[in-house]
């Protein structure tokens, strides 16, 4: 059997990080795809051969995938701050593009390019209707347009193996973003913007690290898979978990929506060139509905969650507090 070289982009990023650490279980041979300024605290001791792309150098794009022989891809990397429709659509799509033609010119038997997308690339659901790959997609944000053009524009392509996946919102050790929600939870708060009632969905980076795999591995091509753990959870859930798992009583806070929207419309005009966490765009997601079915990826590429909420949740704390970070 052939060896399996394995290109990660982002494999210094939290998901990439993870799937670096998996792939190696797996034995394929490992180029991390990243920059020369990035932190790679999170790949220190692997195995791994890091490359250092140009991704709108085509010729010398080429040129590193042939030199390494890269028989598979997982696009992993992507922008998630951007303060235009344009700078996401160069970052994602574009960058994008460029990677999976420059990868079929170095290797015209590429076995697999699996492109990350993001559930956001559907939008949320309407009318409490489950998200489903037959529903229409109507992205709200700069990046969720940006990832569905990255979709389109990859099917395209003809000849590539290509897989898409998109996952949810995505927790486990490392990552930064939803850590903030449980760090205030064990001060005891909980923060809500409105109080209308909303369903959500989560996923364990194993469980998305694990459906690259898949994916990878997969006689399919074609498919854009929504990746979710198989449930659909109240808004107070995630935060209900953490504190039972931390022993913690919390006070909720529900602050109206106009008053964030204010708040948030008045430091873009303060602050017009910082990429803020909170901005107009990234609040219309926190205040949808994303409830999933993912009966098709499991069907197609046999995709079993591992973690739901719960589990996953505990091993995140546990991980969290061991690491002295909680």
């Amino acid at each position: 059997m052939s060896e399996k070289r394995l290109l990660i982009t982002g494999a210094n990023g939290f998901v990439g990080s993870h799937l670096v650490e998996m792939a190696l279980q797996k034995g394929y041979k490992v180029f991390a795809a990243v920059r020369k300024s990035s932190n790679l605290d999170a790949l220190k001791g692997l195995n791994i051969s890091y490359v250092y792309p140009d991704y709108f150098n085509e010729e010398k794009l080429i040129e590193l995938l042939k030199e390494n022989n890269i028989t598979h891809i997982a696009h992993v990397a992507g922008t998630t701050k951007a303060k235009t429709q344009n700078d996401y659509n160069k970052s994602n799509a574009q960058l994008s593009v460029n990677l999976a033609n420059a990868a079929l010119q170095a290797n015209k038997d590429l076995q697999k390019f699996v492109f990350v997308s993001s559930l956001a690339a559907m939008g949320p659901s309407e009318n409490n209707e489950l998200i489903t790959e037959n529903s229409v997609a109507h992205p709200i944000t700069f990046y969720g347009k940006s990832k569905l053009l990255s979709e389109q524009e990859l099917t395209k392509i003809n000849s590539l193996p290509l897989i898409s996946l998109r996952p949810t919102a995505v927790y486990g050790p490392r990552e930064k973003d939803l850590l903030m929600i449980i760090q205030m939870v064990k001060k005891g708060w909980e923060l809500y913007i409105g109080k209308a009632p909303q369903q959500l969905t989560f996923i364990h980076v194993t469980d998305v690290c694990n459906a690259i795999i898949l994916s990878l591995e997969s006689g399919k091509n074609g498919g854009a898979y929504i990746l979710t753990d198989g449930n659909n959870y109240d808004r107070y859930e995630f935060a209900n978990i953490a504190k039972n798992i931390l022993h913690k009583k919390t006070i909720k806070l529900h602050i109206p929506n106009s008053l964030v929207t204010s708040g948030v419309t008045y430091m873009e005009k303060l602050f017009p060139r910082r990429n803020s966490i909170l901005n107009k765009d990234k609040l219309q997601e926190l205040t949808s509905g994303w409830q999933c079915n993912i009966d098709k990826v499991k069907e197609d590429l046999g995709f079993t969650p591992e973690y739901n909420l719960q589990s996953g949740l505990q091993q995140t704390i546990d991980w969290l507090l061991s690491s002295k970070q909680l």
